[in-house]
C-alpha cells in the first residue's frame, strides 16, 4: 500500500502572512477553512438564489456556443509525450501524464448528479490508456462521480490507485480496490512522482445529514515537470502558500465558468478574475481553463468563460497570449520544457 507522507512546508509555513494554510483543518465533528472562511451555503440563501431573477437570462435563452471538441481525441492523447502532457475531458475532468505517470483528476463522463452533460464525453474509460491513479478533489457530484469511478475500478483493477482527501475514499465504489486518503500538504509518490494534496476554499456536502465530514482540496502532480490542479475553490490567499511551496509551475488548471451570482458564489466558485489573481499568486507558467460549457450549474450562460477570462487578463495587465490555453473537450496539450 502506498503510504501518505508529511511535505516539507517548513519555510513556507513560518512566513505570518502564509501560517494560517498549515493550520489543520479538523474540528471535532468534521473540517473547515482555518482561514475563518467557511462557505456552506445556507439554505436560506440558497432558496434566495434559485428565487431570483436571473440578470444572464435573455443571454442564456439565445443558447451557448457548441461546446469545441478536439478531432481524433484518442490518436492525439497516444501520440503526445509522456513525459508531460495534459488532457481536458470537459469541466474538472483532467488527464495530467508526467515521466509516464498517469493520474486523472475527477473524471465525470456523464451526468453529475441529477445535471445533464452539455457537451459530449471526448473520450469514455476504455478509450483512456492505462491510469496509474485516479485522484477526487472533493466529494460534490459534479467532481466525484460514483459511476465513472466505478468503471475505472472495473477497467484497471488494482493497478490504480484512487486517492481522495481525508474522508472520503468510504464513498467510492467497492471495484475501486486500492485507496488511500490525504491530508492537506500530505502526498503519495508513484514511480518517483507525487501526487500532493493542496489547500482549497470549498466545503463538502453529497448527503442530508453529512456538511464537512470530509476534507476537499487542490492536488499538484510533480515529477520532472509539475501540474496544478484546483479543484473548486474561492480566491484565497492560500494560492501564495502553494506557490511557495511548489515553485515554477509548469502548468495551472483553473476555474472559468460556474461563477453567478457574485454574491452566492464568491466564496466557494472563483470567477475568471479570481482565476488570474490565483495564477499570479500561484507563479504558473500556463493557464489551462477547465470548469466550463460541460454542466449548467450557475446562472452566466455556459460558453462566456473565455471572453470573460480575455477580460481578466487585460485587467489585470497581462497579454495572455501562448500563457493562457482553452482547450477543447478532448484536447492534449504538451508539457514542454
Amino acid at each position: 500500500m502506498t503510504e501518505p507522507k508529511d511535505l516539507d512546508v517548513t519555510q513556507a509555513a513560518a512566513d505570518p502572512a502564509l501560517s494560517v494554510f498549515f493550520e489543520d483543518p479538523r474540528t471535532g465533528s468534521g473540517f473547515l477553512n482555518p482561514w475563518g472562511v467557511n462557505v456552506e451555503p445556507a439554505v436560506s440563501r440558497l432558496l434566495k438564489w434559485q428565487t431570483s431573477r436571473n440578470p444572464w437570462s435573455a443571454r442564456k435563452r439565445q443558447g451557448a456556443e457548441a461546446p469545441r471538441l478536439a478531432e481524433h481525441a484518442a490518436s492525439a492523447l497516444a501520440s503526445a509525450s509522456d513525459a508531460g502532457r495534459l488532457t481536458w475531458l470537459g469541466h474538472a475532468s483532467a488527464l495530467v501524464t508526467v515521466d509516464g505517470v498517469s493520474v486523472l483528476i475527477d473524471p465525470v463522463f456523464g451526468h453529475a448528479g441529477p445535471v445533464r452533460r452539455k457537451a459530449p464525453t471526448p473520450l469514455l474509460p476504455d478509450q483512456l490508456p492505462h491510469i496509474d491513479v485516479v485522484a477526487v478533489t472533493h466529494g460534490h457530484y459534479d467532481h466525484l462521480d460514483r459511476g465513472s469511478l466505478r468503471a475505472l475500478g472495473r477497467r484497471f483493477g488494482e493497478d490504480t490507485l484512487f486517492v481522495g482527501p481525508t474522508g472520503l475514499t468510504p464513498t467510492f465504489p467497492a471495484a475501486c480496490r486500492r485507496r488511500v486518503e490525504l491530508a492537506w500538504w500530505q502526498a503519495v509518490e508513484v514511480r518517483g512522482v507525487q501526487i500532493a494534496l493542496v489547500p482549497a476554499q470549498h466545503w463538502h456536502r453529497r448527503g442530508l445529514a453529512d456538511t464537512n465530514r470530509c476534507l476537499w482540496g487542490g492536488y499538484v502532480v510533480r515529477g520532472s515537470r509539475s501540474v496544478y490542479h484546483s479543484g473548486d475553490t474561492g480566491f484565497f490567499d492560500g494560492f501564495r502558500a502553494i506557490g511557495r511551496v511548489f515553485p515554477d509551475l509548469d502548468a495551472a488548471v483553473l476555474p472559468i465558468g460556474a461563477w453567478e451570482p457574485r454574491w452566492f458564489m464568491a466564496d466557494q466558485h472563483m470567477d475568471p478574475d479570481g482565476a488570474v489573481r490565483a495564477f499570479q499568486q500561484l507563479g504558473a507558467k500556463r493557464f489551462v481553463a477547465m470548469h466550463w460549457n460541460t454542466f449548467d450549474l450557475t446562472d452566466e450562460p455556459l460558453d462566456e468563460g473565455p471572453a470573460e477570462l480575455a477580460r481578466a487578463a487585460e485587467r489585470a495587465g497581462i497579454t495572455a497570449g501562448s500563457r493562457f490555453v482553452v482547450p477543447a473537450h478532448g484536447e492534449t496539450l504538451e508539457l514542454l520544457r
